[in-house]
Protein backbone atom coordinates (compact mmCIF):
# COMPACT_ATOMS: atom_id res chain seq x y z
CA UNK A 1 0.00 0.00 0.00
CA UNK A 2 1.75 3.65 -1.05
CA UNK A 3 1.44 6.40 1.06
CA UNK A 4 -1.03 9.27 0.65
CA UNK A 5 0.76 12.64 1.89
CA UNK A 6 -1.63 15.28 2.67
CA UNK A 7 -0.74 19.22 2.98
CA UNK A 8 -4.51 20.53 3.16
CA UNK A 9 -7.15 17.85 4.81
CA UNK A 10 -10.64 18.62 4.04
CA UNK A 11 -13.86 17.94 6.20
CA UNK A 12 -15.18 14.10 5.29
CA UNK A 13 -11.29 12.49 5.62
CA UNK A 14 -12.01 8.54 6.48
CA UNK A 15 -12.17 7.21 9.68
CA UNK A 16 -8.33 6.69 10.74
CA UNK A 17 -6.66 5.52 13.45
CA UNK A 18 -3.56 8.94 13.96
CA UNK A 19 -0.68 9.50 15.67
CA UNK A 20 0.44 12.44 16.38
CA UNK A 21 4.18 13.69 16.59
CA UNK A 22 7.39 15.27 14.87
CA UNK A 23 9.05 11.50 14.42
CA UNK A 24 12.25 13.26 14.23
CA UNK A 25 14.77 10.31 12.96
CA UNK A 26 11.74 7.44 13.34
CA UNK A 27 13.76 5.91 15.97
CA UNK A 28 12.31 2.59 18.12
CA UNK A 29 9.86 3.85 19.62
CA UNK A 30 8.01 5.62 17.05
CA UNK A 31 8.50 2.64 15.07
CA UNK A 32 6.36 0.78 18.59
CA UNK A 33 3.94 3.46 17.91
CA UNK A 34 3.24 3.22 14.12
CA UNK A 35 3.61 -0.62 14.87
CA UNK A 36 0.26 0.15 17.15
CA UNK A 37 -1.64 2.31 14.93
CA UNK A 38 -1.35 -0.19 11.92
CA UNK A 39 -2.30 -2.84 14.29
CA UNK A 40 -5.48 -1.08 16.19
CA UNK A 41 -6.63 0.41 12.28
CA UNK A 42 -6.53 -2.96 10.75
CA UNK A 43 -8.67 -4.96 13.95
CA UNK A 44 -10.86 -1.58 13.80
CA UNK A 45 -11.12 -1.70 9.50
CA UNK A 46 -9.84 2.05 9.59
CA UNK A 47 -6.97 3.77 7.69
CA UNK A 48 -3.34 3.56 9.82
CA UNK A 49 -2.60 7.55 9.71
CA UNK A 50 0.04 9.95 11.56
CA UNK A 51 -0.08 13.52 11.83
CA UNK A 52 3.57 15.30 11.78
CA UNK A 53 4.66 19.01 11.03
CA UNK A 54 6.55 20.71 8.91
CA UNK A 55 8.65 22.91 10.00
CA UNK A 56 9.13 20.87 13.39
CA UNK A 57 7.30 23.09 16.04
CA UNK A 58 10.52 23.79 17.96
CA UNK A 59 12.13 25.55 14.75
CA UNK A 60 9.54 27.99 14.16
CA UNK A 61 9.03 28.36 17.94
CA UNK A 62 12.62 28.36 19.59
CA UNK A 63 14.58 29.03 16.52
CA UNK A 64 17.54 29.90 18.36
CA UNK A 65 17.45 26.43 20.35
CA UNK A 66 16.46 24.31 17.66
CA UNK A 67 18.14 21.31 17.59
CA UNK A 68 19.88 19.29 14.07
CA UNK A 69 17.10 17.16 12.24
CA UNK A 70 18.07 13.53 12.29
CA UNK A 71 16.51 12.99 9.17
CA UNK A 72 14.76 14.85 6.13
CA UNK A 73 11.30 15.13 5.38
CA UNK A 74 11.33 12.55 2.60
CA UNK A 75 13.11 9.97 4.72
CA UNK A 76 10.58 10.51 7.64
CA UNK A 77 7.91 9.90 5.27
CA UNK A 78 9.61 6.59 3.58
CA UNK A 79 9.57 5.55 6.80
CA UNK A 80 6.19 6.01 7.53
CA UNK A 81 5.34 4.18 4.01
CA UNK A 82 7.71 1.13 5.56
CA UNK A 83 6.02 0.94 8.86
CA UNK A 84 2.47 0.07 6.61
CA UNK A 85 1.35 4.13 7.66
CA UNK A 86 -1.37 4.92 4.25
CA UNK A 87 -1.65 8.62 5.13
CA UNK A 88 0.49 11.31 6.29
CA UNK A 89 -1.05 14.36 6.95
CA UNK A 90 1.49 17.02 6.52
CA UNK A 91 0.62 19.59 8.61
CA UNK A 92 2.40 23.52 7.64
CA UNK A 93 3.49 25.03 11.26
CA UNK A 94 2.69 28.36 11.56
CA UNK A 95 2.15 31.03 14.43
CA UNK A 96 -1.33 31.03 13.68
CA UNK A 97 -1.75 26.88 13.72
CA UNK A 98 0.40 27.48 17.35
CA UNK A 99 -2.06 29.85 18.43
CA UNK A 100 -4.99 27.80 18.10
CA UNK A 101 -6.70 26.75 21.40
CA UNK A 102 -6.76 23.47 22.53
CA UNK A 103 -10.04 22.69 21.66
CA UNK A 104 -9.73 24.01 18.13
CA UNK A 105 -7.24 21.16 17.28
CA UNK A 106 -9.09 18.44 19.00
CA UNK A 107 -11.64 19.43 16.70
CA UNK A 108 -9.78 19.20 13.85
CA UNK A 109 -8.59 15.83 14.09
CA UNK A 110 -12.33 14.52 14.18
CA UNK A 111 -13.55 16.80 11.20
CA UNK A 112 -9.91 16.69 8.95
CA UNK A 113 -8.50 13.81 9.95
CA UNK A 114 -11.37 11.10 10.54
CA UNK A 115 -9.97 10.24 13.94
CA UNK A 116 -11.50 7.55 16.10
CA UNK A 117 -8.29 6.87 17.91
CA UNK A 118 -5.93 8.98 18.60
CA UNK A 119 -2.04 7.42 20.25
CA UNK A 120 0.47 9.74 21.92
CA UNK A 121 2.90 10.08 23.82
CA UNK A 122 2.27 10.44 27.34
CA UNK A 123 3.95 14.04 27.90
CA UNK A 124 1.78 15.09 24.75
CA UNK A 125 1.22 18.99 24.55
CA UNK A 126 -1.16 20.44 21.86
CA UNK A 127 -3.06 24.08 21.52
CA UNK A 128 -1.88 27.92 21.95
CA UNK A 129 0.78 28.06 25.19
CA UNK A 130 1.16 23.94 24.89
CA UNK A 131 -2.33 24.51 27.24
CA UNK A 132 -3.65 21.41 26.18
CA UNK A 133 -2.44 17.94 27.36
CA UNK A 134 -3.61 14.55 26.95
CA UNK A 135 -6.36 14.31 29.97
CA UNK A 136 -8.31 17.26 28.06
CA UNK A 137 -7.53 15.66 24.77
CA UNK A 138 -9.35 12.58 25.72
CA UNK A 139 -12.65 14.29 27.30
CA UNK A 140 -12.71 16.60 23.94
CA UNK A 141 -12.73 13.27 22.17
CA UNK A 142 -15.11 11.98 24.49
CA UNK A 143 -17.02 14.55 22.99
CA UNK A 144 -16.16 14.32 19.15
CA UNK A 145 -16.50 10.59 18.99
CA UNK A 146 -12.66 9.19 19.13
CA UNK A 147 -10.93 7.76 21.70
CA UNK A 148 -7.27 8.48 23.13
CA UNK A 149 -4.48 6.00 24.10
CA UNK A 150 -1.16 6.50 25.03
CA UNK A 151 1.80 4.11 24.85
CA UNK A 152 4.22 3.26 27.38
CA UNK A 153 7.45 4.94 27.15
CA UNK A 154 9.80 2.14 24.60
CA UNK A 155 13.03 2.48 27.09
CA UNK A 156 16.86 1.03 27.13
CA UNK A 157 18.81 0.40 29.88
CA UNK A 158 16.01 2.57 31.92
CA UNK A 159 16.29 5.09 29.81
CA UNK A 160 13.79 6.74 27.72
CA UNK A 161 14.67 5.82 23.39
CA UNK A 162 14.56 9.27 22.37
CA UNK A 163 15.59 11.89 19.85
CA UNK A 164 17.55 13.81 22.13
CA UNK A 165 19.53 10.40 23.26
CA UNK A 166 19.99 9.46 19.81
CA UNK A 167 21.49 13.01 18.86
CA UNK A 168 23.94 12.65 21.78
CA UNK A 169 24.86 9.60 20.77
CA UNK A 170 25.97 10.97 17.10
CA UNK A 171 27.56 14.21 18.80
CA UNK A 172 29.65 12.09 21.07
CA UNK A 173 30.48 10.05 17.70
CA UNK A 174 28.82 6.75 19.29
CA UNK A 175 27.40 5.36 16.27
CA UNK A 176 26.69 1.65 17.71
CA UNK A 177 24.53 3.11 20.37
CA UNK A 178 22.67 5.76 17.86
CA UNK A 179 21.82 2.27 15.40
CA UNK A 180 20.45 0.84 18.58
CA UNK A 181 18.20 3.54 19.18
CA UNK A 182 17.05 3.82 16.13
CA UNK A 183 16.85 0.39 14.91
CA UNK A 184 19.24 0.74 12.27
CA UNK A 185 22.06 2.47 11.24
CA UNK A 186 22.07 5.95 10.85
CA UNK A 187 21.84 6.72 7.65
CA UNK A 188 21.65 10.17 5.95
CA UNK A 189 19.56 10.87 2.89
CA UNK A 190 19.97 14.16 0.25
CA UNK A 191 20.44 15.37 -3.53
CA UNK A 192 23.18 15.50 -5.42
CA UNK A 193 24.21 18.80 -6.04
CA UNK A 194 27.82 20.76 -8.54
CA UNK A 195 30.50 21.75 -6.25
CA UNK A 196 33.97 22.67 -6.65
CA UNK A 197 35.29 19.52 -9.04
CA UNK A 198 38.12 19.53 -6.90
CA UNK A 199 37.17 15.64 -5.94
CA UNK A 200 38.18 14.83 -9.88
CA UNK A 201 42.17 15.53 -8.92
CA UNK A 202 41.95 12.89 -6.20
CA UNK A 203 41.67 9.90 -9.01
CA UNK A 204 38.10 8.70 -7.22
CA UNK A 205 34.53 9.53 -7.80
CA UNK A 206 33.11 11.49 -5.92
CA UNK A 207 29.52 13.20 -4.95
CA UNK A 208 28.14 16.18 -2.78
CA UNK A 209 24.84 15.62 -1.11
CA UNK A 210 22.84 18.50 0.08
CA UNK A 211 22.27 18.42 4.05
CA UNK A 212 18.77 19.66 5.82
CA UNK A 213 19.03 23.52 6.70
CA UNK A 214 20.95 23.75 10.07
CA UNK A 215 23.57 22.34 11.21
CA UNK A 216 24.60 18.56 11.28
CA UNK A 217 24.21 16.67 14.22
CA UNK A 218 27.22 15.31 13.76
CA UNK A 219 30.27 16.26 12.03
CA UNK A 220 33.54 14.37 11.04
CA UNK A 221 34.84 11.82 8.35
CA UNK A 222 33.48 8.84 8.53
CA UNK A 223 33.63 5.10 6.62
CA UNK A 224 30.18 4.77 4.76
CA UNK A 225 28.05 2.11 2.39
CA UNK A 226 26.34 4.61 -0.34
CA UNK A 227 23.24 3.49 -2.09
CA UNK A 228 21.61 4.61 -4.33
CA UNK A 229 23.70 5.57 -7.18
CA UNK A 230 24.39 1.87 -8.43
CA UNK A 231 22.81 -1.33 -8.55
CA UNK A 232 24.86 -2.50 -4.65
CA UNK A 233 26.16 -0.57 -1.80
CA UNK A 234 29.52 1.04 -2.47
CA UNK A 235 31.47 1.55 0.08
CA UNK A 236 33.07 4.92 0.65
CA UNK A 237 34.02 7.74 2.98
CA UNK A 238 31.94 10.62 4.00
CA UNK A 239 33.67 13.92 5.27
CA UNK A 240 30.51 15.41 6.55
CA UNK A 241 29.70 18.90 7.59
CA UNK A 242 32.87 21.12 5.88
CA UNK A 243 34.99 21.58 3.07
CA UNK A 244 38.53 20.88 3.32
CA UNK A 245 39.90 23.72 4.32
CA UNK A 246 36.99 25.37 5.04
CA UNK A 247 36.07 27.00 8.16
CA UNK A 248 32.21 27.45 8.66
CA UNK A 249 29.31 24.34 8.31
CA UNK A 250 28.21 25.02 4.29
CA UNK A 251 25.83 21.85 4.48
CA UNK A 252 27.91 19.33 2.76
CA UNK A 253 28.46 15.51 2.92
CA UNK A 254 31.18 14.87 0.65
Amino acid sequence: MSLAVIRDPKPGAPDAVLAIGSFDGVHRGHRALLARVVEEAGRRGVVPAVLTFEPLPRELLFPDRATPRLSTLSAKLHAFAEAGIEIAYLCRFTREFAAQSPEEFAHRLRLSHGARLVLVGKDFRFGAKRAGNVALLAAEGAKLGYEVETLPTVADHEERVSSTRVREALSAGDLELAAHLLGRAYAICGRVVHGAKLGRSLGYPTANIALPPGRPVMTGVFAVRCGGAATRGLEGVASLGYKPGRSAIDGLAT
